[in-house]
């Protein structure tokens, strides 16, 4: 309760003195105008003008700190929820690496066990023809066949595995751009109210 109170005090004092720019001396300088024209209700008018003068500045003062509060405030919520946004993009991307990984490691094991097959396929050719070796070597180039059109299934999904994790990695990359744009749209718009407001102040 202390620590929130002190938020709200100082978020007060935040919003009376403005950007530092003599607000807070403003109000003293009004308060003693105040006093001396309570004490003289009676004297000239150019009392009355200056504590209307001061009135206003700070006004717009607490108006341009609200607007700046607020802008601020909304910026860090869509920060928050684009960080979400990012971190989320970058889980899916770890994900897709480790499935990239593992149908890798089977790639090259199928690879491995087509080149020993090959091997022993060069093997069994090289012996007498018999209907059994005959018929060994039918059943390896079936398996040896059937190996080949795995690996190239398993090729192709890797392949298209890369792509995605391609597109999925320009996503976060175009997230980020999008991001810098967003900033840079919200300051120039901040300087835009600042002018704005400097423009309707009282001379």
């Amino acid at each position: 309760m202390a620590a929130a109170s002190d938020d709200e005090v100082i978020r007060k004092r935040l919003l009376i003195d403005g950007d530092g720019g003599g607000d807070e001396r403003r109000l003293n300088a009004l308060m003693k105008l105040f006093i001396k024209w309570c004490n003289a209700p009676d004297s000239d008018s150019s009392t009355h003008q200056r504590m209307l003068s001061f009135l206003a500045q700070s006004e717009l003062a607490m108006t341009k700190t609200s607007f700046v509060y607020e802008m601020n405030k909304r910026q860090m919520e869509k920060y928050t929820q684009l960080q979400q946004e990012i971190d989320k993009q970058v889980e899916l991307a770890h994900v897709e690496i480790e499935k990239c990984k593992e149908e890798l490691e089977e790639a090259k094991l199928v690879r491995r066990n087509r080149q020993e097959y090959d091997a022993l396929a060069g093997v069994v050719l090289q012996q007498p023809d018999r209907q059994q070796t005959d018929s060994e070597i039918g059943d390896l180039n079936k398996e040896l066949e059937e190996l080949r059109s795995t690996e190239e299934q398993l090729m192709m999904k890797l392949d298209l595995r890369k792509k995605q994790f391609h597109a999925l990695l320009t996503s976060i990359y175009q997230l980020q751009e999008t991001l810098k744009e967003e900033e840079e749209e919200e300051r120039r718009e901040e300087e835009k109210v600042e002018e704005s407001l400097m423009d309707t102040s009282p001379p």
